[in-house]
């Protein structure tokens, strides 16, 4: 696939083609993930299932350490200046990435070792390096639009996946066992990524000057803002992961845990916007329009979402959970209301115009407002407490990005929102799922309030993004 725009094509119409393809390739993994929580957390112990789920939030956060930031900035510069950049690299370099990743996945080891995994160390180390590597490739098959076999890879290794876990429920493997298969699965997936990141790396014969000065500003915020950024959405659950017994944890873990394909459609419309605003002889003001142009696509999912959660909360987690987590729900209703925020994205343009350390700041202080706040709001209300500091922090990040957005650009912040499709879209749904709702509770059983409910949810939805493509003039 060529990675230059033709001069003809509809540069919106490419913006969400890459935007849904990107999203589909990440949407396989993730729906396995969420496949396999459930599945475990209604048939195994919640003491194993605490075990379970601490080896992913520690997985989370070093993972991205180990990255330093490296995918994003793969899919921030042109083909030709990422792959410059890898030949330019000197031994020197390359021996101090390779020491710092098996640092990192050396102590993710340590840190399962202590914490009674179920896992082997070993294993776990393992897992994160080629989970390293296998981010890394992605990102960089994703320049070259390579999005039909990257399809086909993530599916492949989603039903892998989720099959090792009806095993391990089944008994047939143990969690030693398990983790072996996904190493192997692993060993596999980089295997057919660096075919397809040598394909492309062949292809792209360009060369310019060794880029590496020139991106090294960029690459240091990114990797520390990635940072701080994972840090910022795990910090409370690898934090109690420590501090609290395991089945205690697989409570706060369920009940604060994201809805895992919001984080996934927004990082897919960010990647795609960075794809397009890559592009040549494009203007500021077109790069506004396709902002609030995808905050509105972005809205017409999200918004139903976010309503179906949250007045659907207690009928879902009696089916999903099997009552076995009722005691979430308050949790689950709090973070919950950080969800309208994924309707936009707050940092394409900030990173586009090379503004990394200003989102290193924003993502720093965010942080820090949440550290700040746990203590004070966890004494007043809780394990609720801690969830609504993150909450409180995120809405003042998203506020200062949006006022340096506006600063950058010179227009007022409230040229940069979609503010009319976005009570338009609000009201209707808000309305439209109460009365919904209300009206279900009353006649027919917890399954079929949660089933229906979400049936017309996703109907709502799918009305809302028509229209708002049509409105948008996005076509795939």
């Amino acid at each position: 696939m060529n990675a230059m725009r033709k001069p003809e094509a509809n540069t919106s119409g490419t913006l969400l083609g890459n935007s849904a393809y990107i999203f589909l390739i990440r949407f396989f993994p993730t729906l396995a993930s969420v496949a396999a929580l459930v599945w475990l957390s209604r048939h195994m112990a919640p003491t194993y299932y605490g075990r379970y789920q601490s080896f992913w939030v520690q997985w989370q956060v070093l993972q991205v350490v180990a990255c330093l930031g490296l995918p994003t900035v793969i899919l921030t510069y042109p083909a030709a200046l990422v792959n410059s950049l890898v030949r330019g690299i000197s031994r020197l370099q390359l021996c101090l990435l390779i020491t710092s990743l098996m640092l990192v996945a050396g102590g993710f080891a340590v840190l399962q070792w202590q914490s009674s995994s179920p896992f082997e160390p070993w294993q776990t180390g393992g897992f994160l390096l080629l989970s390293v590597l296998g981010a890394l490739l992605e990102a960089y098959a994703l320049l070259g639009r390579q999005f039909r076999s990257l399809s086909l890879i993530s599916v492949a290794y989603a039903g892998a996946f989720m099959l090792g876990h009806i095993f391990l429920v089944g008994q047939v493997l143990t969690s030693q066992q398990l983790m072996s298969m996904l190493l192997f699965c692993n060993v596999l997936r980089v295997a057919a990524l660096s075919r397809l990141a040598q394909q492309h790396f062949d292809r792209v014969a360009a060369v310019v000057p060794s880029p590496f000065k020139a991106v090294r500003q960029l690459w240091l915020h990114t990797a520390l803002n990635d940072g701080v950024q994972i840090l910022f959405r795990w910090i409370d659950k690898f934090m109690l992961n420590f501090l609290l017994p395991p089945a205690l944890f697989a409570l706060y873990f369920n009940g604060t845990l994201d809805v895992p394909f919001l984080p996934l459609l927004l990082g897919a419309a960010g990647s795609g916007l960075l794809l397009h605003f890559g592009q040549p002889n494009i203007p500021d003001t077109e790069r506004v329009t396709m902002l609030k142009e995808v905050g509105t696509v972005l809205g017409s999912l999200v918004f139903p979402l976010f309503f179906f959660l949250l007045y659907f909360r207690y009928e879902l987690f009696g089916v999903v959970f099997a009552h076995r987590y009722d005691a979430a729900v308050p949790l689950f209703l709090v973070s919950g209301l950080v969800i309208p925020l994924r309707a936009y994205n707050f940092t394409a343009m900030l990173q586009h115009k090379s503004q990394g350390r200003a989102i290193t700041k924003g993502a720093i202080l965010d942080l820090l407002l949440a550290l700040l706040l746990m203590y004070p709001l966890y004494r007043l209300l809780g394990l609720a407490g801690v969830a609504l500091a993150f909450v409180i922090s995120t809405y003042c990040q998203a506020a200062y990005y949006l006022a340096l957005t506006a600063k950058l650009l010179r227009v007022s912040w409230v040229e940069l929102l979609p503010w009319k499709m976005w009570a338009s879209q609000l009201f209707r749904v808000g309305i439209g799922l109460l009365v919904v709702h209300e009206l279900l509770a009353r006649v027919v059983p917890e399954v079929l309030v949660v089933l229906i409910g979400s049936g017309l949810t996703c109907l709502l939805g799918l009305y809302l993004f028509y229209n708002a493509r049509q409105r948008a003039q996005l076509q795939p």
